[in-house]
């Protein structure tokens, strides 16, 4: 009986345009992969994509010089509550820190309890804030 192929995480840059297709639930905007200010992870399951954390490190005016902006987060249904996600994050955060960010933020909805759990879970400290969209 042979084992399961090790989920591995790595970050996504130019050349991994069909990563990023695969996925992606719309036409992706894969020009972001050669972008230095953002940072793409996949997890792979073997040779297969099955999930993904994108931020963005964003410039300030004052203060620190710049904040990550977790911008999306999605594991694959089959492979959630593998501990992928935390993985994802922990290594997003991680270069992050390496690259001299030290604070980060992510929106989520009130009700997106396994979100709100997992953000929770990695130290995340909720605030209560209203967003405006235009």
């Amino acid at each position: 009986m042979s084992l399961p192929p090790q989920t591995t995480v790595r970050r996504l840059g130019p050349g991994d345009e069909e990563v990023v297709r695969t996925l992606a639930e719309q036409a992706p905007q894969t020009a972001l992969l050669a972008d230095e200010r953002t940072i793409f992870l996949a997890a792979f399951q073997g040779a297969e994509p099955v999930g993904f954390v994108f931020g963005y490190d964003l410039p300030r005016r004052h203060g620190k010089p710049s904040i990550l902006f977790v911008y999306e987060l999605e594991v694959s249904t089959a492979f959630r509550r593998q501990g992928i996600a935390t993985r994802l994050m922990n290594e997003l955060r991680r270069i992050a820190r390496a690259r001299g960010t030290e604070d980060s933020f992510v929106l989520t909805e009130p009700d997106n309890a396994a979100a709100n759990e997992l953000y929770a879970s990695l130290g995340g400290v909720r605030q209560e804030m209203v967003m405006w969209d235009f």
